[in-house]
């Protein structure tokens, strides 16, 4: 009997794999447990299709975080913030401020927990922050904060 494996199965098959299998095999372990489905063509079609669709996804995602990367190399984000004496803040620049300017001043939406701010901006003047795209994009963002 042939069955599309849906969970891993140790020693006989991954996730996706079509394999021959006895009946017993399927009908007593593999079935109840739901861990594999009756491999007919219209089964193998719809998952070849959901596989494929995300690895579209997938495809959009990596080239949008590309696009957005060489995007942020041009922008210098300005940031403006109550300083004391010796430029010293009041306080600092949190990710959450970085996002909320970025998405102002370049129409950019950033998550806030994708920039890494380390160390702490608490401090006037250029600084640079991390943000982290997708799992293969890594930017760099020049922020500049100025007093009030």
């Amino acid at each position: 009997m042939k069955v599309l494996f849906l969970q891993e199965v140790t020693g006989t098959a991954k996730p996706g794999d079509v394999k021959e299998v006895s009946p017993g095999f399927a009908r007593n372990y593999l079935f109840p447990k739901h861990l594999a489905v009756v491999a007919d063509d219209k089964v193998v079609d719809q998952i070849r299709q959901r596989e494929e669709a995300a690895r579209r996804r997938a495809e959009k995602a990596l080239t949008d975080a590309r696009e957005i990367e060489n995007r942020l190399r041009r922008i210098t984000v300005t940031l403006y913030a109550k300083a004391g004496e010796g430029g010293r803040l009041f306080g600092s620049v949190t990710n959450a401020d970085i996002a909320q300017q970025l998405k102002r001043e370049a129409g950019i939406d950033v998550d806030k927990r994708r920039i890494e701010v380390e160390p702490p901006i608490r401090s006037l003047g250029p600084h640079e922050v991390t943000l982290n795209l997708h799992a293969e994009v890594t930017a760099t963002l020049r922020v500049v904060v100025a007093a009030k």
